[in-house]
């Protein structure tokens, strides 16, 4: 960079024959670049190299890169900035890239409130879902290469999320017709192959009764909460009760939508923390989402 990017050594004996190496040895299917350090990315050769990657080497068919190589859209997703947060549905697939803590690397100073909590990740993973990207969750090692136990809990803690309400953050897609409802704290995921919209509640409901505004319920609507069992031997006995909103829930929507009474649970009852998933079927509104996958990467 000093040189005015004139020279080309690290470029042709470090840089590129390293790229290479790593893809014939290890065959990963993502690459990740975070950024060209000033330089276009004619002087890295990156084109070349991607035009290789994705048509040549032994993963071309599942090749997958982000944006950060140069020029901004030749990568199969947006990476944006760091902790990049859209704060609505996009038309394209992105990707926000966050820290557990404030640092990128190991911080040996940084204090027990500089980290984030499991709420604040489960609910980030769930917003980002919602909205059409996916989360690349970053962890600094110490110099051997071991996580701290902090890094640890957290990434535990959305394990034990995932383990019971990953149906809705795993091969699906955003709702089109709704991402968020702020005054309940739901974000809407949706699996339409098997016609079923997700209703994620990032605040456990008032009165134990979640209004939804946006699903168009039927005759056949049924709903679910994910890693709750009613305790019988009937699946049916799974469901949860509902009904057409009341005048004074609706707020004058036309009783639109849908009142669900979400069961009186005493703690070791509840199915996991942070954020609790509703499963819907039968809905009339069950529309096809904008067509790309969610994925949560850790990057350590």
């Amino acid at each position: 960079k000093a040189a005015k990017f004139s020279t080309s050594v690290f470029r042709d004996r470090k840089t590129m024959p390293e790229l290479y190496d790593l893809v014939k040895k290890y065959e990963p299917e993502l690459l990740w670049s975070d950024g060209p350090g000033g330089a276009p990315d004619s002087y890295w050769r990156a084109p070349e190299f991607l035009a290789w990657y994705a048509t040549n080497s032994s993963v071309a068919k599942t090749a997958v890169w982000n944006d950060r190589w140069g020029k901004r859209g030749n990568g199969a997703y947006v990476s944006g900035h760091d902790r990049y947060r859209p704060g609505k549905l996009l038309s394209y697939k992105w990707e926000m890239a966050l820290t557990i803590g404030d640092s990128w690397g190991f911080d040996r100073n940084a204090t027990y409130e500089s980290y984030r909590s499991t709420q604040t990740l489960v609910h980030l993973l769930i917003e980002t879902v919602a909205f059409g990207g996916n989360m690349l969750l970053n962890v600094g090692p110490r110099h051997d290469g071991t996580i701290d136990a902090i890094f640890a809990d957290r990434l535990l803690g959305i394990g034990s999320w995932l383990k019971v309400n990953g149906e809705a953050i795993y091969s699906t897609v955003p709702w089109t017709v709704a991402q968020n409802q702020t005054d309940v704290g739901v974000y809407y995921t949706h699996k339409p192959i098997d016609g079923i919209v997700y209703a994620i509640a990032t605040i456990w409901p008032k009165g134990n009764v979640l209004h939804l505004e946006a699903p168009n319920i039927t005759p056949d609507t049924q709903v679910k909460m994910l890693g709750f069992e009613g305790g019988g031997n009937d699946e049916n006995e799974d469901l949860l009760l509902w009904m057409t909103p009341s005048a004074e829930s609706d707020n004058g929507n036309n009783n639109k939508g849908i009142d669900i009474f979400v069961p009186s649970l005493t703690p070791d009852l509840v199915p996991c923390q942070h954020a609790w998933v509703f499963a819907l079927t039968g809905l009339a509104n069950d529309i096809g989402g904008i067509g790309h996958d969610t994925t949560i990467l850790s990057d350590v």
